[in-house]
Order: structure tokens, then C-alpha cells, then sequence
């Protein structure tokens, strides 16, 4: 891409440090806590260790990619991080996966738990049963709403991005202050005060119960690192991103820990689990009856479409980034930006074309025998890519290391990448180990083998 124009340096540290808090507090959090008992068979104590090693893991992975941060404080973003470490063919086969599974299956997935939270509102005052087909074409409309308000509204769309990044955070808030409050009250019942280890019901260790809770859980912290796509905007970009994805990250991390305390100290996994994502629902009709309920449903709600929306932004544009890597074949017109919108609106189509494939296979997942006996969970593929990238970021920074690209703080900033390379193996072996974590590990390889289709020959 072109170096010719410079982005103009307008945020500072705090809009910095909200932008990382804003892109991983969103709804992933709210539908993953049934997902994290569910793989840990209700322990709660094994969702508790869960949600302290990945969140580790992604301070210190922060940490490790403020490396990068502070010697491209011009050039962010993951993408652009691989090729300066990897090189452009490096950085194809990363383009290739964002295009075609990471931000589309995400974004489906997100519009899909819009549908879901949506139609259990409905069933408040419809006479109905929300199912899978529901969710799914109610996800379809936000998808077609949200995509044009983004190609012919995009400021509006903008204008909602920044409301939502507030809301969102206040029922977390919220919840995490009863928790702390029914322990110092003395309210927590003992089946929810960790005081027994214990096992799964299938009598599994604790620690796969452990390891099971990563997928979920490292989907909820995923979108740290996408404060590094707006570097060149930041002021001071070389000391003030660093510090933003620190103090982000630990932000997130102990804002997820309250929340989770907070739904656990007043009700049971198993009761958490029978509800799925609808818990939190009841949780607010339990503190507050019909309307708490209804006020919590709303705010999730505005939540969850709010992270869809961002995600969107992402995909849309995703393909138009990838037709001007210097290893990708030209397809479709995709870099070309329409003279009326001033948006690559072949790009948006082809990406928003992406998010309706897997919209369909979400509904297949969720509703053929095969994937229901597996718990075959869509969102985990994705998450295995974007943690094995940051991987091999931070391994690729001992030969930076070593080439003493870093003049400052030599020993620490090792020190840190030792931890994130452990922080990351343990939580790649913890999914492994899971049920369906090869499947899905699989599953990458052959989307990254299909890669090959498009690129350039040499």
C-alpha cells in the first residue's frame, strides 16, 4: 500500500486504552460464561482459573506486541507486523485467512447472537418458542441493515459505534458490584464459594476441566490487538500504544474476572448451563423481576450489535486490503472504491457474501445431529488462527532480539516474550486437548491450504 500519505496523529493514550477496552468488552462475555460451565461440567472454580490464565496470557501478549508497536509506531496492524517479521508471503497467507474465515465467521457468528437475544425479547411479549431459524434470519436483517447503513450512512454507522463502546460496559459493571456485594453480605450459597474442587460429572480431571474452559474463554478476549490498526493516528504512537495495550488488557481482564464472580456467587453452573444464553436474562429477573430483565435484555442487545457493527466495519473491507497485498492475484474488482460512496463496494459485497455463507453453516452446526453430538463450536476455528499468528509473533521476536533491533529494556521486553510464548502454548495445548480442538485446528490448515489458489507465482 501506498506510504506517500501520512494518517494525521489525532488520539491520545486514553482514547487509545478505550479503543482496546471497547474492542474486546462486547459480546462475547455476555454468550460465553454457559459455554465456559458447559465445557468445564459446571465447575465453577475451573471457569475461575480459566478466565486468570487466558487473561494472563493476553496481558503479556499485549505486552510482547507492544514490541512491535514501538518499532512500527507508523505501520499497524497485525497484517503489516507480519511482514516486516515474516515477510509478504508471510503476510498473504494471514490476509487470506482474515478474508475468508476470521472476520466473516465472526461477524455471522455475532449477528446470530443479535438474533438470539433479539427473539428471546420478542418471546417476552409474542406467544412463541425462539429456535435456530429464528435467530438466524433476524441476524440476517441486522447483517442487511447494519451493511447499508455502513456503505450509504457510514458516519451514522460511526455515531453507534461510539455510543455502544459505553453502554456496553455498564451491565458488566453492574454485575460485577452485586457479586462483590453478595460476598461482603455473606450471600453466596456454598455450592458458589469455590470452597470444593471436585471433577466434572463425567468424572474428568480438573485440569482438562481447566483447559476445556480456554476456547470459550479466549473467544471473549479476542479484538486486543486491533488498537494496533490506528498506530499511525495515535500521538506518540511509539509510547502511547504500548501503553494502551498493557493497560487495556489488564483492564479487560479484571473487568471479566468481577463479572464472572459476579454471575457465579448467585447462580449455580448447572443452572447457568439448563439456561444457556438466555442466564443472564433470568439473572436480572431475579434481582430486579420482569423489568430488570428487560433492561438487561436491551442493553445486551445494543451490545452485542455494536460489536457486530465493528466487526462488519472490519469484514467489508478486509477483501479490498487483501486484493493490494503484493502476493495476491486481482479478483473481482475487489480494490476498486465506488466514486459515489467513496467505499469498495465490490469489497463490501464479497465480504458481506462471506458472513451470509457462514450464517448458514452456523444454522447447520446448530442444528444437524452430527455437529450437536460434538458441541461443534463455529467461533473456536477462528480463534485457533489469530492465536497461532500472535504465536509466531512473539517467537519472531527473539531474532529481533538478537539483532538487537531494541535498544531499550533488552532483558525485560525477553523476559515478557518468554511468558507470552508460554502463555499462548498453554492456552493452543489447552485446546488441543479439548474436545473438537484438532477438528478445528484442522480445519484451519485446509482454509490456509486453499490459500494457495490466489497467490502469485514467483
Amino acid at each position: 500500500m501506498s506510504t506517500d500519505q501520512k494518517l494525521e496523529a489525532k488520539y491520545g493514550l486514553f482514547t487509545a486504552v478505550s479503543m482496546v477496552i471497547g474492542q474486546v468488552i462486547g459480546s462475547g462475555i455476555f454468550f460465553k460464561v454457559d459455554d465456559v460451565l458447559l465445557a468445564t461440567q459446571g465447575n465453577t472454580l475451573a471457569g475461575l482459573l480459566g478466565f486468570l490464565i487466558v487473561g494472563i496470557s493476553v496481558v503479556f501478549a499485549g505486552i510482547s506486541m507492544a514490541n512491535y508497536a514501538e518499532i512500527l509506531p507508523q505501520g499497524g496492524g497485525i497484517l503489516n507486523y507480519v511482514n516486516y517479521r515474516f515477510g509478504a508471503t508471510a503476510s498473504y497467507f494471514v490476509g487470506w485467512m482474515y478474508m475468508s474465515l476470521f472476520y466473516p465467521a465472526l461477524t455471522a457468528v455475532l449477528f446470530t447472537v443479535s438474533g438470539i437475544y433479539i427473539a428471546h425479547l420478542l418471546a417476552e411479549f409474542m406467544n412463541f418458542e425462539p429456535t435456530n431459524i429464528h435467530f438466524v434470519l433476524i441476524g440476517f436483517v441486522n447483517l442487511g441493515i447494519f451493511f447499508f447503513i455502513n456503505i450509504f450512512r457510514p458516519k451514522s454507522s460511526g455515531i453507534f459505534q461510539q455510543m455502544t463502546t459505553v453502554l456496553k460496559v455498564l451491565p458488566l459493571i453492574f454485575i460485577a458490584s452485586l457479586g462483590i456485594l453478595s460476598l461482603v453480605k455473606g450471600n453466596v450459597s456454598e455450592v458458589n464459594t469455590f470452597t470444593q474442587i471436585g471433577t466434572g460429572v463425567q468424572n474428568q480431571s480438573f485440569i482438562l476441566l481447566v483447559a476445556a474452559s480456554f476456547i470459550p474463554i479466549s473467544f471473549a478476549f479476542d479484538g486486543w490487538y486491533i488498537a494496533t490498526q490506528i498506530s499511525g493516528e495515535i500521538k506518540n504512537s511509539s509510547k502511547n500504544l504500548p501503553k494502551a495495550l498493557i493497560i487495556g488488557t489488564i483492564s479487560v481482564m479484571v473487568i471479566y474476572i468481577a463479572y464472572y464472580l459476579g454471575i457465579v456467587f448467585r447462580m449455580s453452573g448447572e443452572e447457568i448451563i439448563q439456561l444457556k444464553d438466555t442466564y443472564i436474562t433470568e439473572f436480572a429477573r431475579k434481582i430486579a423481576s420482569n423489568s430488570g430483565a428487560l433492561i438487561m435484555q436491551l442493553f445486551i442487545i445494543i451490545s452485542v450489535l455494536g460489536t457486530s457493527n465493528g466487526l462488519l466495519l472490519a469484514t467489508i473491507r478486509v477483501p479490498y486490503q487483501f486484493s493490494d497485498l503484493e502476493k495476491s492475484k486481482k479478483f473481482l474488482n475487489l480494490d476498486k472504491v465506488n466514486e459515489n460512496t467513496k467505499m469498495p463496494v465490490n469489497s463490501a459485497i464479497f465480504g458481506a457474501s462471506l458472513i451470509v455463507f457462514y450464517l448458514a453453516v452456523y444454522y447447520i452446526s446448530n442444528t444437524n445431529a452430527f455437529f450437536l453430538e460434538k458441541n461443534f463450536d463455529l467461533s473456536a476455528i477462528p480463534i485457533i488462527f489469530i492465536y497461532l499468528v500472535n504465536g509466531a509473533l512473539f517467537v519472531g521476536l527473539f531474532r529481533l532480539f538478537k539483532k538487537k533491533v531494541f535498544s531499550r529494556n533488552l532483558f525485560f521486553k525477553k523476559v515478557m516474550a518468554v511468558i507470552a510464548v508460554l502463555g499462548i502454548g498453554v492456552v493452543l495445548a489447552g485446546t488441543f486437548s479439548a474436545p473438537n480442538g484438532m477438528l478445528y485446528f484442522v480445519v484451519n490448515i485446509l482454509f490456509f491450504l486453499t490459500g494457495f489458489l490466489l497467490i502469485k507465482k514467483a
